[in-house]
């Protein structure tokens, strides 16, 4: 009769965990969850995790991209922060990329598969309905914010920022 007692697993000795997550307080409660000691490397999204896998030297932090604006909102992508009126927006990291996405867009209108691409960060498996469901709710916290800044469909194409409509001026 044989006893067979399971041997802990072999950790390389320069093993880390990648961890994407949009808090500290977060990458504490997964190692929680995992019961892990392993170094942490945490990152805002997937494109600093791919830049760091493949050895890109982080952004020159001095040198930050300007907020973009649209009226009063102010939206800063490298922060994962939007602003109205000087104000943060309770928003998710995923909720702040779309209005930086749709900020940026110099044609104004963003493709569907554009969306997927950018803000998402995959080619496929992301629908129309997951993104409809993403704009519903970011809809719904700008809403509640007083935001005047809206986001327009484009039926069966994509969606765009629509601005405060201009109030035509007394002469």
């Amino acid at each position: 009769m044989s006893t067979h007692t399971q041997e802990p697993p072999v950790r390389h000795p320069d093993a880390y965990a990648v961890v994407v997550a949009d808090t500290v307080d977060d990458v504490e409660h997964l190692n929680e969850l995992l019961h892990s000691n392993l170094p942490v490397l945490l990152v805002r999204d997937l494109d600093q995790a791919r830049r760091l896998m493949d050895g890109d030297p982080p952004a020159d932090p001095v040198r930050r991209p300007a907020p973009l604006r649209v009226s009063h909102l102010e939206i800063r992508p490298d922060e994962q922060r939007a602003l109205w009126h000087g104000v943060p927006l309770e928003l998710t990291a995923q909720e702040t990329g779309l209005l930086a996405r749709l900020a940026r867009e110099d044609t104004g209108v963003v493709s569907f598969p554009q969306l997927v691409r950018d803000v998402w960060g995959a080619s496929c498996g992301v629908d129309t309905t997951v993104i409809h469901s993403a704009v519903r709710r970011l809809r719904r916290k700008l809403e509640q914010a007083g935001v005047d800044v809206g986001i327009a469909s484009v039926r069966g194409y994509g969606l765009r920022l629509a601005p405060p409509a201009r109030k035509p001026s007394a002469n």
